[in-house]
């Protein structure tokens, strides 16, 4: 008889191949503190409009002169450049690692500027790493 807890094997109630809803589905690590939750949440919510808003801009100029889009299309490859962005995030990670939080936080936010907006989960870690070094800067002890 099945028990109905909502498994993936499909056994939900009564056997009809369903299974339960939970709130934590998709998750794989739930975060210790309500601070990394949100900065979580706000990276995703930034994310997802920022790739909304790009996709709005690209439309846009999609429908001007042919020109105009050779021209944007260049500001676009000077504006992000995936391997800048990596460089400055392998630069800050590195400032991260020795205790260097001002350094860590301008090369990450130089990293996020740089990030191709089709990059959605880079931004995303980005931001919270970003939101984590700022945290991290104030609660730091100045001596």
């Amino acid at each position: 008889m099945g028990s109905g807890t909502g498994n993936d094997s499909g056994g939900g109630p009564g056997g009809r191949g369903f299974r339960n809803w939970s709130v934590y589905d998709g998750m794989k690590i739930i975060p210790h503190t309500p601070e990394a939750l949100m900065a979580e949440i706000d990276a995703a919510i930034a994310a997802s409009e920022y790739s909304h808003a790009s996709a709005l801009l690209q439309s846009t100029s999609s429908t001007s002169s042919s020109e105009k889009n050779s021209d944007s299309n260049e500001i676009k490859q000077d504006q992000f450049d995936a391997r800048m962005a990596d460089e400055a995030y392998k630069a800050g990670c590195a400032a991260l690692a020795s205790g260097k939080l001002d350094e860590a936080l301008q090369s990450l936010q130089i990293a996020l500027s740089k990030c191709p907006p089709h990059k959605a989960s880079a931004i995303s870690k980005l931001q919270s790493l970003i939101k984590l070094t700022s945290q991290q800067q104030i609660q730091k002890p100045h001596g």
